[in-house]
This record gives structure tokens, sequence and C-alpha cells, in this order.
């Protein structure tokens, strides 16, 4: 039960990057949540491993109560960090450009872990709770979470309406055809959306979260003045590139041009970083996901035949805004993969595993 509770309370690290982003605010220390996510995130498979072999636990009611409620507390908590720490960000909002940069990095990925809660909330079968969920997207500042992401589930694989990457794509050439493809099927003038006689449940509730993200932008605006309006503005911008940058790290080279035989349920890559999957609520369990989209985040587990990362997201988030660094560091995992799908390399306690694979694999262009 003790050991339960251990695994159990360490998906209380969800609340780190609001807890982190107001403390920061308050010692003015703009630049605290940045840091450490860039600095520190990537060190955590040192301290705690990877996911056990034996796979998700049976848990015990109780746990499994306390787990199935966390992201409702974290839904209830995020508004209160986020303008109470607007609220105390007094030099970043001054004209102080470096600590301006800080408070906006630091806010932008409090905003974009933050999805990572609004994902789980958005698959739950409790309509309450998939409303949450896309409140809660609409908050960080993207609404069009929800819809776009129950489609992306409904096309798997598919790289002609980019909700796969192409292998010889960039993630700035893949944002850009996904971002432009999501806004205009979503939110152009004939979307459905915007139409009264529309009732289906997930447009509803996109124009929940479309309301919830005006509120809070009318909130920054109220409490920073047309600086806080602004930001709030750059960050949605920030966390629409973020979601796309994430779903490239996670669905590279599984698309319909790459392996049009092995599609199935729609792949994806995997980390076994136990922290990595405290923090994200099991996103990058992302191949299991795939097979079963409504199962809780605290019941996943790695898929036995899935990709394997060669590190965490924090570090690859970097190495893929460089084209040519991602595909030295992925292409070898890819072929690996490729040839022995049954056979996935671990990290362990390594910060990357890295030189698990051979870097000198050829490089398709």
């Amino acid at each position: 039960m003790s050991r339960q509770w251990f695994s159990a309370l360490g998906y209380l690290s969800i609340f780190l990057m609001p807890a982190l982003l107001l403390i920061g605010a308050i010692e003015d220390s703009p630049w605290l949540a940045f840091g450490v996510v860039a600095l520190v995130f990537p060190l955590a498979r040192v301290a705690f491993g990877a996911l056990p072999s034996a796979g998700a636990p049976e848990w015990n009611e109780t746990v499994a109560t306390f787990l199935d409620r966390l992201p409702l507390a974290y839904a209830a908590t995020l508004p209160i960090c986020l303008l109470a720490g607007l609220t105390f960000a007094g030099a970043p909002l001054s004209g102080n450009a470096a600590a301006l940069l800080g408070f906006a990095l630091s806010l932008w990925m409090t905003l974009l872990f933050g999805t990572c809660v609004a994902h789980e909330l958005i698959h739950r079968r409790d309509k309450n709770q998939a409303m949450l969920g896309h409140v809660l997207a609409g908050m960080c500042g993207y609404p069009a979470l929800g819809m776009e992401h129950l489609a992306h589930h409904a096309r798997p694989g598919d790289t002609r309406h980019a909700e796969y990457p192409l292998k010889a794509e960039s993630v700035w050439a893949f944002a850009g055809r996904r971002m432009w493809r999501v806004a205009s099927e979503l939110f152009g003038p004939a979307a459905p959306v915007w139409s009264p006689q529309a009732q289906m449940p997930n447009l509803v509730r996109t124009r929940m979260a479309l309301l919830a993200t005006a509120l809070t932008w009318a909130s920054f605006g109220a409490i920073a003045g047309w600086s806080g309006a602004f930001l709030y503005l750059v960050m949605m911008m920030g966390v629409a590139f973020g979601i796309q940058l994430i779903t490239y790290i996670q669905h590279w080279g599984l698309g319909d041009d790459s392996i049009p035989d092995r599609i199935a349920h729609g792949r994806g890559w995997e980390e076994d970083c136990r922290f990595q999957a405290w923090v994200t609520l099991s996103i990058s369990l992302h191949d299991e996901h795939h097979r079963d989209s409504r199962r809780p985040y605290y019941r996943l587990d790695l898929a036995p035949d899935s990709p394997r990362l060669p590190a965490g997201y924090v570090l690859l988030m970097f190495a893929s805004l460089i084209p040519w660094v991602w595909r030295r560091v992925m292409t070898p995992a890819h072929q690996h993969w490729l040839a022995r799908p049954g056979s996935p390399l671990s990290a362990g306690r390594r910060l990357t595993c890295f030189g698990l694979h051979e870097l000198r694999a050829p490089m398709s262009r």
C-alpha cells in the first residue's frame, strides 16, 4: 500500500509548474519555472529511473480515487496560480526585457503542461469532466485542443491532413501545415462551431473552450492592462505551436508515408522515464494511449512493441527545432524499431539513451 502511494504521489508533480510560476512571480525570479523545466526536468530520469517492467499497478480503490480526482483539483488550482502570478509579476510587465522574456517562457511552459491535464479530461466518459477538459484547454490558450485531438484519433497515420508529420518534414513545416488546417476546419467562416443550429456535444464544448479563452484574455487585460492582454495573445500562439511540436515528436516517422502496413490503431513514440509519465499524466505512453484512448492515465503502461524515443520530451523539443539535429538523433531510433519492434531500448537511469543507438546509421532524406 505504501509503495502504491509513493507511485501515486508522483503525479502531484503536475502542480509543479503553476507553483513555480507563482513562486517566481512573488520572489522576482521570472525565469524559475522555465529554468526548472529546461535544466532540472531532464535530470529527473537519473533520480526516479524508468517505469517498472511489471506494468501499471492494480491500484487500491482509495489510491485510484485519489488519482482520478487529481486532474479536477488541478483545474481548480491553475487559474488561481495564473492570475495571482500575473498580479505579483511587477518587474516583467514594467518594461524589463529580460524579466519579461523569462516570465513569458515560464508562463508558456506552465500553459503547455496544463494542456496535458486538459487532454486527460477531454477523453473522459463523464460529460462534465470532458467539458472541464475543453474549458481548461481554452484557459491554457488553445481552445481547439478537444476537437483537434479527437479528430487526430479518428485519422490514424494520416499525413495528408497533417495528423501525422511526413518523415521528410521539419517541425516548422508540419506545425504550419497543421495549424492552418486546424484553423480552417474548426474556426473558418463556414466551420460548424459558429452555426447556432449545430449542437453536437464536442461543438458545444469547443464553444465553452472559446469562452474560457476570451475570459482568460480579459482577465489578463484587467490585471495587467494592455501588456497583459498582449502577453496572453502571444501565449496563445506559443501554446498552439507547442502542441504541434509535441505531436511531431510523438508521431514522426509513424505516418502512412513511412509505415503503411503498421499503422493499425495509430502508432506513437513512447518514453519510459517515470517522472515524465508523472508530470504529463502519461502522455509519454502514447502508443498505448492510441490503442485505448479512454483508459485513464494511471492505468496506462508501455506498449511492448512501441517505438521508443531516445530522450525525454524536453530535450527532444529543443532538438526538433534544428532539423539536422533531429534527424541525427531520431533516424537511428526509427531504424532500430523497424528492424526490432519487439526489442525496445530503455535508458534506465541514464539522462538520455542517445548512446544506445548507433548515431552513424544512414539517414534518410
